[in-house]
Order: structure tokens, then sequence, then C-alpha cells
């Protein structure tokens, strides 16, 4: 497959990960398309000596807008997506040469694990023995698709947290999952370049919410974004409106409870986790989290009940059995 795959590429200030993103996939793409958004250090240089084709772009406050620019020049069957600070693993090459031709699918959707040295509620124990990310502790899963066919008028959607999925659906096509990782360093960025690709987020998420503010998905962005900052009125604000606008959204009642927990407010957190139960059922984090608040209360007896419930359902689950202990040690 790998004589009928552009890699197609959006960069801006990127020469510290872009030659160890394209060396680890520059053996399975027939071409590599970069479209640069104004880099003012080597990146442009560094593309060039992997005989890339490097286009300038002017940014105007749009990821997809890059992004798109990128496909119009891919001229192979397949499209494979990259950030500069990503790269696939050896054995995951094979993986992506060995697709077959699916007709039912003209997808498939990666994991991308973001590596960090902090650990946060979704973050994951890192055990990969892959030798450039061993050294972190901890990784946050995602799912994106970045394989998919070209000539079938497939795009990227949404200014920031851009996806292609979106115009997938959007045409009735379909697209599965490839056991595959994209190893993703952004998280280990120095500060400066963090705050401001942050900042740049932030200013592109307010734009697009500006833009369409009934969208709920741009609204989730927001009150994120908000949360981020510590601004939990407004973190409040755009969360409850995303829970008006859309049921998709599951754990928007659970977001909002951790708020109220931040504020101290244990009376309100019990209310929106018992609506994210209500909510989730098949999830056991809310009840979890119920819980501990039930025992930081020294409400046992009715941690102990949810426990039970949760328990049977999933018997496996570290953080309940762990819980569990727990309350059965303070009820003795």
């Amino acid at each position: 497959m790998s004589q009928t795959i552009s890699l197609c590429m959006i960069t801006k200030n990127e020469e510290r990960y872009l030659e160890q993103c394209l060396n680890s996939v520059k053996d399975i793409v027939a071409e590599i398309i970069i479209v640069d958004t104004g880099s003012t250090d080597k990146t442009k240089e560094i593309a060039k000596k992997f005989k890339a084709k490097v286009y300038d772009f002017k940014w105007i406050d749009d990821f997809s807008a890059a992004r798109n620019e990128s496909l119009k020049h891919a001229t192979k069957e397949w499209i494979f997506v990259l950030d500069a600070d990503e790269v696939i693993g050896q054995k995951d090459l094979e993986k992506i040469k060995n697709v077959k031709d699916a007709n039912e699918f003209v997808g498939f959707s990666l994991e991308q694990r973001s590596y960090t040295n902090n650990i946060f509620e979704s973050a994951v124990k890192n055990d990969s023995d892959f030798e450039l990310v061993s050294q972190y502790p901890f990784y946050i899963s995602h799912s994106l698709v970045r394989l998919f066919k070209n000539r079938l008028g497939l795009h990227f959607k949404h200014r920031v947290h851009e996806l292609v999925e979106d115009s997938i659906n959007e045409k009735g096509l379909k697209y599965t999952k490839l056991d595959v990782v994209l190893h993703h360093f952004g998280s280990l960025k120095n500060e400066n370049l963090i705050g401001e690709k942050t900042g740049q987020y932030s200013k592109i998420i307010l734009k697009q919410l500006e833009e369409n503010p009934e969208s709920p998905r741009y609204n989730y962005q927001a009150a994120r974004m908000y949360l981020g900052r510590n601004d939990f009125s407004n973190a409040l604000k755009y969360f409850e409106k995303t829970a008006k606008l859309s049921p998709n959204y599951k754990l928007v009642f659970s977001e909002i409870a951790k708020i109220y927990l931040e504020m101290n407010d244990k009376n309100r957190a019990i209310e929106y986790f018992k609506k994210s139960m209500k909510h989730n059922p098949d999830n056991p984090s809310p009840a979890n989290n119920l819980a501990v608040i039930y025992m930081s209360m020294g409400k046992f007896e009715q941690a102990k009940k949810i426990l039970e419930e949760q328990l049977k359902k999933h018997p496996d689950n570290k953080a309940l059995k762990y819980n569990y202990e727990k309350v059965l040690e303070n009820l003795k």
C-alpha cells in the first residue's frame, strides 16, 4: 500500500520534532505534502531534505483550512495525516502497509497517545517499550481518523480540534479502527510554546462560537477552555448550554459536578453526578465519584450501596474495588 499513500501535514516552527516525525514514516509513503503557515525556523529546510512538496499558506485562524489545503495537493489513493510532533513505531508501520482495500470502509481511526509527566483523571499509565516514549509515565488517549481514501471529497471541519470524521459521516460513508498508535509529544513542549498555542486555540474557539452559538461542540470547547482558566462561572454556563443543546455529550454533567466540587459545593456536585449516572448507566466513573463524595462526608453506608451496585456490573474496575475496600475499613 505504501506506493499509494500521500502524507499530508501542516507546520509552523516545528524544527524540534519534524525530522523525527518524517523519519518514522518515510518508508511507507509515496509523497510528502507539507503546508507551512509561517515558519521562521528551519522547518521548511528539514522538510525539503525528505523531498517534501512544501507549500506556503497564509494563516487565517482555521486549522481545517490549512489541513484541507494540504489535501488538495495529494495525488495518491490514500491520505495519511500526521502532526509534526507525532511519530509511528516500526511495528505499526507494517499494519499501515498491510491495510487492504475494504470497500465497506473509507477511513481508519488511530489511537493518539499524548504523553505527559502529570497525572490526570483520564491519564493512562504508560507501559510502552517503544524507546522514544518509555520515559514518560502517563498518556491521554484519543481516537482520530488519520488514514482515509483520497478523491472522495473528504475534508476537515471545524476551525480548531479539526476532524475529518464529520465529513465521512455526512456522506453516509464508514470508517473503522486500525490498531495503530500515534505517539504525540505536544504536551511536552516548553511552557512558552504551550502557552502560545493555548492562547491561539482560545481565540479560535471563541471565534467559531460567535459564528455558530448554538453548536454543542463549540459550547463544550468554550466550557473546557474556561475551565482551564479556572473561570468556573463561564465554564458552568457553557457546560449547561451544551447539555441543553445535545444529549450526545453524556459526561457533561460530570464536568459540571467536578466544578461544584472545586467550588466546595458538595450538594450540587452530588446532584450532577446523579444526573450523570442516569445519562451514563454503563459508565462506572460518575457513580465512583459520587461514592467518593459520600465517603468524604462520612456517609459510608450510602457509598457502600453505590459501589456494590457498580461492582456487580464492573467487577474488575480497580477504582471501584479500591474505594469499596476503603468503605469497608471505615465501617469496621
